[in-house]
């Protein structure tokens, strides 16, 4: 069978609708039964009809007459239930009450109550055929029979503060997916708890003004007869609001198992130096989870192109951005070796849930693993201090400029300028070099550094010095462990020397690979690692040929590219 979704403006655009309704007589025609105002009360009107008396019972007992006899204006949908149906709704309340359970997660209250009671006045005439947010937030379709797909027995009784429909039986209580997963937070392997209580430690609960019963003001503050908490989450605000009735979502819910083999897995990519303290302990729980739940999110009427749910071609998690397509995005999802092949969905009311034993989202698809670009012109992303004879440190002999590249370069330059370095020391020692700042890096992690050395003729002016090889030698420099000191220019790891540089009909790149480092610096303002580069020569020109090499560096970028694919099995 297929779930239709009913999806609606959200709270925000309910509330503007309502705000530009003006309290005039024209606000209470609208709101009043046929513009009148019967003498009754919705309480006094449920008191009157026997076969409500169990369901009033439980009104009764969790402390909702007062809210039905204010002059808040409500329609309620009253089922007729048994006096066994009745005690048991008591005695839930009762027990998630001195449990300290809130109200918005008191099953009797949130599932029960708040799942037949709507604010404002809901006529029904043999056209309607409309939606309902009921004051829990769902959504029920309301035709001139039924409601939330139950019959609507007698007739309306209309209210001094709204209207009273009797139903044949209760309405079914049909869960969102942040409902169902907190559900399905079981223990052992299978189980979703883990997922479930992260998301639930995040959660911060407001009052939803709309929602709730003003009861009058009392020193200066207005106190409400039924105060309609909602919880605030911020992974929801940033990944999907799956706690929502006005959206469709897939969630792809990590069980147990894969939680606690993916999360020491991915810690391991965020160790941060010492100096960080608790601060980077913090961080690299929250980049953790942070790189597996990325992956779960999926808004179904976000897709990109014609997306089929029966069997889509890809799907994209939330975060995705067109910007980087490689990131974010599954091909065929349901196909053998897709992210959902073979799992079995729970129907929600605002999509599907799955769960999830096998986690197929690679870690190369995440935005953790798109890399830096250094560029090379920024004055804050390198240094051209270097040590000069008797290890002195020398801030005179290099010198730098920026070149910018024109529009119509027939190369293309990364940001449309490139760095030139240069010695301005004579002799065979002219030995131009720079270090660059390579920040953001992952730990634990293989990266190749890519050099990208610029054209002179992407400029289009073009000296001797310009047309000559450049040779070159690179170090790198990291923190040795988590708790060593900055390395010094004499630590630096060697990873090529006497290259070649061939950047004068072309942009030439150089790429080096490197095993991983032992630091992080993700999402931190100071880099971790850095890149030397240096014009280097063999010996004086007599014997070198130095009138083959320029003594100019053209250099465009700096690229970190992650490498995940080359983690040994034995390393996870």
């Amino acid at each position: 069978m297929k779930l239709k979704y009913i999806v609606r403006t959200g709270v925000a655009a309910f509330a503007a609708a309502i705000s530009a309704v003006s309290c005039t007589d024209t606000w209470d025609e609208h709101y009043s039964v046929g513009g009148m105002v019967p003498g009754a009360t919705l309480w006094e009107n449920l008191q009157q009809d026997v076969t409500l008396r169990p369901f009033v019972s439980v009104l009764d007992s969790c402390g909702y007459a007062p809210v039905l006899n204010s002059a808040e204006v409500f329609s309620i949908w009253a089922p007729q239930i048994t006096e066994q149906e009745a005690r048991q709704l008591i005695d839930t309340y009762r027990t998630e009450k001195a449990n300290h359970v809130n109200d918005d997660d008191n099953q009797t209250i949130h599932q029960f109550i708040r799942n037949h009671i709507a604010l404002f006045n809901h006529p029904i005439s043999e056209l309607t055929d409309d939606t309902v947010r009921m004051i829990n937030r769902k959504l029920m379709a309301l035709t001139p029979t039924s409601f939330g797909g139950v019959d609507i027995v007698g007739e309306r009784v209309p209210s001094s503060n709204g209207v009273l429909y009797k139903l044949d039986h209760k309405v079914g209580f049909f869960p969102n997916i942040w409902e169902r997963l907190r559900a399905e937070a079981t223990g052992g392997p299978d189980g979703l708890d883990s997922v479930a209580n992260y998301f639930l430690f995040w959660e911060r609960e407001e009052l939803d003004e709309e929602a709730s019963v003003p009861g009058g003001i009392k020193d200066g503050q207005t106190v409400y007869l039924d105060s309609v908490m909602y919880n605030y989450n911020m992974w929801f605000n940033s990944f999907g609001r799956i706690d929502s009735e006005d959206s469709v979502y897939w969630l792809l819910a990590p069980t147990n198992e894969v939680w606690e083999a993916k999360i020491p897995e991915y810690r391991r990519f965020f160790e941060y130096h010492d100096d960080r303290a608790e601060d980077g302990d913090s961080l690299q729980d929250l980049y953790a989870r942070q790189m597996l739940l990325s992956s779960a999110f999926f808004n179904v009427a976000h897709q990109p192109g014609n997306f089929n749910p029966e069997n889509p071609d890809s799907i994209c998690s939330t975060v995705y951005n067109s910007y980087y397509p490689g990131y974010y995005r599954f091909d065929h999802p349901f196909a053998a070796g897709g992210i959902l092949n073979g799992l079995s969905p729970i129907e929600c009311s605002n999509g599907r849930l799955y769960a999830t034993p096998e986690w197929r989202a690679p870690v190369e698809k995440t935005a953790f693993m798109r890399g830096v670009r250094i560029e090379a012109e920024y004055s804050t992303n390198y240094s051209s201090v270097i040590l000069g004879q008797g290890g002195k440190l020398d801030s005179i002999a290099i010198q730098t400029s920026v070149v910018s590249v024109p529009d119509n370069s027939p190369f293309e330059v990364s940001g449309g300028a490139y760095l030139e370095v240069f010695d301005t020391r004579s002799g065979w020692s002219n030995q131009p070099e720079v270090t660059f700042l390579l920040p953001g890096n992952l730990s634990n992690c293989p990266y190749d550094i890519k050099i990208v050395f610029a054209s002179p003729l992407a400029e289009g002016s073009v000296n001797v010095n310009d047309t000559l090889l450049r040779q070159v030698d690179v170090w790198l420099g990291q923190y040795g462990s988590t708790s060593s000191s900055q390395p010094n220019q004499s630590q630096y790891y060697s990873l090529t020397t006497a290259y070649d540089v061939h950047a004068y009909e072309k942009m030439d790149t150089l790429t080096l690979h490197w095993d991983g480092f032992p630091v992080c610096s993700y999402g931190e303002e100071d880099a971790r690692v850095w890149l030397r580069i240096q014009q280097t020569f063999a010996g004086p020109p007599s014997s070198m040929g130095m009138n083959n090499y320029s003594n100019h560096l053209l250099i465009d970028c700096i690229l970190m590219v992650p490498r995940p694919d080359l983690i040994k099995e034995d390393d996870h």
